[in-house]
């Protein structure tokens, strides 16, 4: 990649509201765009990056032995839905949660005095499995599984089992009235933090020498479920409350996932490439997917040079 295409690319970050931008090939980084020092040093929301962290750490638990099967029913953890009359309430499983496919309703439950069962009273849209329906409902659910089946809250098992490994410790995560992590868009992390995430998804779950979530898992979870929009250039899926893209306009189709919260902050993984790549940002509206766009110019370009 020449010199050219990153200065291109810096030009594009200044234009707008971008913190932060970094780029790695393998282990070593290849670009950074820093807007000043405090974008890259001080723990900021990610929003629905929560999301894909939750979902590392079911792998962990499943990786345990402490979860034997991702199609069981989250009735076994929920005692509110063995009392409902609703059959299909009972048909939900954590890989519905994963895949965004409970067909529960999604409903404000940041309003609610217990968000767990606000969740749960939801009525049925769809049926579990058959539509993608992107909430943080199923997201929190989760959560409060990890609790329940760790024994612990979510970020106490973060911290022992990913966290604390990967070098995490400025980190915050946000509760709900029961003391539950807020499995949706509660956790803020700096810059760093983010990169050491992304440096575990890109090296298939080891950090340095220790294997922290198995390769397995993170193969299962990177995969397209469901297909959510396709357009001229490729098709985006939904994995394991991860995002999923395959450009198939192309000679050379590239082929990524990435996790995404709210105003632009993102960590993308191209396998193929070898490359991750980290942006924090401010944006609003149509422009929180700029640095995705960006990113998917750049490694066009980078397959292309």
């Amino acid at each position: 990649m020449s010199k050219i295409f990153f200065n291109e690319f810096e030009k594009k970050l200044k234009s707008i509201r971008i913190e932060a931008f970094v780029i790695y090939k393998g282990n070593t980084r290849i670009f950074e765009y820093l807007k000043n020092k405090k974008a890259a040093e001080k723990p900021s929301k990610v929003y629905s990056i929560t999301k894909s962290i939750v979902s590392l750490l079911i792998g962990i638990l499943v990786d345990k032995g402490l979860i034997k099967n991702i199609h069981e029913p989250i009735q076994n953890y929920f005692p509110e839905i063995v009392e409902s009359n609703d059959l299909q309430k009972k048909e939900i499983t954590l890989f519905h949660l994963l895949t965004m496919t409970s067909g529960l309703q999604a409903g404000n439950f940041q309003g609610s005095k217990n968000w767990v069962t606000f969740i749960l009273e939801q009525p049925i849209k769809y049926k579990p499995g058959s539509t993608f329906q992107y909430h943080s409902g199923d997201s929190h659910l989760l959560s409060a599984i990890i609790q329940k089946i760790s024994g612990i809250p979510s970020a106490s098992f973060a911290e022992k089992y990913l966290f604390r490994p990967l070098g995490i410790n400025k980190y915050s995560w946000l509760k709900d009235p029961q003391g539950i992590h807020g499995g949706g868009f509660s956790i803020s992390l700096n810059l760093e933090d983010m990169v050491k995430i992304g440096l575990l998804l890109l090296n298939e779950g080891r950090f340095h020498s220790n294997q922290l979530i198995s390769s397995n898992w993170l193969h299962q979870a990177t995969r397209p479920y469901k297909e959510v929009e396709t357009a001229s250039v490729g098709t985006y899926g939904y994995g394991y409350q991860l995002w999923t893209y395959e450009n198939t306009n192309s000679s050379s189709p590239i082929e990524y996932y990435y996790a995404n919260g709210m105003f632009g902050q993102y960590i993308f993984i191209v396998p193929k490439l070898n490359i991750m790549a980290v942006a924090k940002s401010h944006l609003q509206n149509d422009l929180q997917s700029a640095p995705r766009l960006f990113f998917e110019e750049l490694i066009g370009s980078w397959q292309d040079g």
